[in-house]
């Protein structure tokens, strides 16, 4: 029955752990999402307005000889 209270007492400690430190990761990661939104915004904008670019063509890809499984 120790084992059992000790174990429960170690979850809810870690518990506790994770309860205060969740909402200073959460504010600490608003900043890069707004840096994330305002380059999305502005790729897009890019895109919508602004020249095409020029995709190269690819070279032809040659095939690769695969071993045989099964003689």
């Amino acid at each position: 029955m120790q084992t059992a209270s000790l174990l429960w007492g170690l979850l809810m400690g870690v518990m506790a752990v994770i309860w205060l430190l969740v909402p200073f990761a959460v504010f600490g990661i608003k900043g890069l999402l707004r840096e994330i939104l305002a380059e999305q915004k502005r790729t897009n904008e890019l895109l919508a307005y602004g020249p095409r670019a020029q995709i190269p063509e690819a070279p032809e890809a040659t095939p690769i000889p695969l071993a045989r499984r099964y003689p």
